[in-house]
């Protein structure tokens, strides 16, 4: 197979070679092959450099100056990231990093078990997956316990297979996944589920248009769906990529609850997500309008376990903080108990979280973009 395909590739570079030759009898004088059939090593290095061009060239990293501020991408990331987007890397990624169907589950980073917290109008199931790979992801399920046919929203279940059968553990059927963007470790389990789960609508950001696989429904920002009693907002956030989205889930027969927001990598108890796509300024503006939009008492849902490390960090820049410095206690106690440190609030995280109160000149600093 792999000698046919070089075959064929041989073939088409010739014919290039023949056809320039025809209109620009001068361009390829100087080429040492030019008159002669390629080599199975020139054959291969045309292909790899096509491909670093092309995987350079569809990455959707920022870039200086139309994004500006914005981190230095160097060409070597760029290249990884472009290839991070292919189906390739998905196909690559399932196969090392997803549980098998009728395997237990790894140890999770630190030991981490599920939990399942909230009230019985909004019902949260905290599902540790992905191992260290991604320095620890959570997916979850949510769900209303009066809903007669128990069904449940799957958010960013990346490892399929653990999320389907923690469903299974509660006797719910999922009926709605909602994905917070395209990355692997939120999105990469969208196909199999959707395979598992015939008739499963995913959702996705309108902006990240194809990205997403399996999605099936694009919100846009402040746009809602329901289902049973539980509303879902989606708030558009771009700054990790251009597409983040945040869902917010409340139950419309407890508005006195608080809602409960999936935050993927946009804002983590203590920090924020890395910026990858979009500019400082648009990070800012993302945070600043997310914290204009929720409840003080939302409770924050991210979408990885890096507390105490960005709350160390928050400790190390306001080392006069005493919620800063309280949180991390906590936080640390619970990962000595192998329990998760998620959720937080939204009025806790305007204490301690100093991406929240950041000026956009701070925020680009922060973000690597300035020094």
């Amino acid at each position: 197979m792999l000698a046919a395909a070089f075959g064929w590739l041989e073939d088409l570079m010739y014919s290039l070679q023949q056809r320039i030759q025809q209109l620009f009898p001068a361009l390829l004088d100087a080429v040492p092959w030019a008159s002669e059939p390629p080599s199975w090593r020139a054959c291969a290095l045309f292909a790899a450099a096509f491909g670093v061009l092309y995987l350079r060239q569809i990455s959707t990293l920022s870039r200086k100056p139309q994004n500006s501020p914005c981190p230095e991408h160097g060409t070597v990331f760029r290249v990884l990231y472009g290839l991070f987007s292919t189906q390739l890397a998905t196909f690559l990624l399932s196969r090392m990093l997803h549980t098998k169907r009728n395997e237990p589950q790894d140890e999770q980073l630190g030991g981490t078990m599920p939990v399942v917290l909230g009230s019985h109008e909004l019902r949260i199931k905290v599902i540790p997956i992905l191992g260290g790979a991604f320095g620890g992801n959570y997916a979850y399920l949510a769900w209303d316990e009066a809903d007669a046919e128990r069904r449940a929203i799957a958010i960013d279940p990346a490892d399929p297979y653990p999320v389907l059968r923690a469903a299974k553990e509660e006797g719910l059927q999922i009926d709605l996944l909602l994905c917070t963007h395209w990355h692997f470790d939120h999105a990469g389990g969208n196909s199999i589920m959707a395979k598992e789960l015939p008739g499963l609508k995913v959702v996705a950001a309108a902006a990240e248009k194809a990205r997403v696989p399996a999605a099936t429904i694009r919100l846009g920002d402040l746009e809602e769906m329901r289902m049973g009693r539980i509303q879902i907002i989606a708030h558009e956030v771009p700054g990790h990529t251009l597409g983040s989205m945040v869902f917010e889930l409340r139950n419309v027969a407890a508005p006195e609850q608080p809602a409960a927001a999936f935050t993927g990598d946009t804002l983590f108890c203590g920090g924020c997500g890395k910026l990858f796509e979009a500019s400082a300024n648009q990070m800012h503006a993302s945070l600043a309008r997310l914290t204009s939009r929720l409840a003080r008492n939302a409770r924050i849902f991210s979408g990885h376990e890096y507390t105490v490390m960005l709350l160390t960090m928050a400790v190390l820049k306001e080392p006069h903080n005493q919620e800063a410095r309280e949180a991390l206690r906590e936080a640390k106690k619970k990962r000595a108990a192998k329990k998760p440190t998620v959720p937080s609030t939204l009025s806790q995280e305007l204490t301690y979280n100093p991406w929240l109160r950041a000026s956009v000149d701070e925020i680009a600093v922060l973000c690597g973009c300035t020094h």
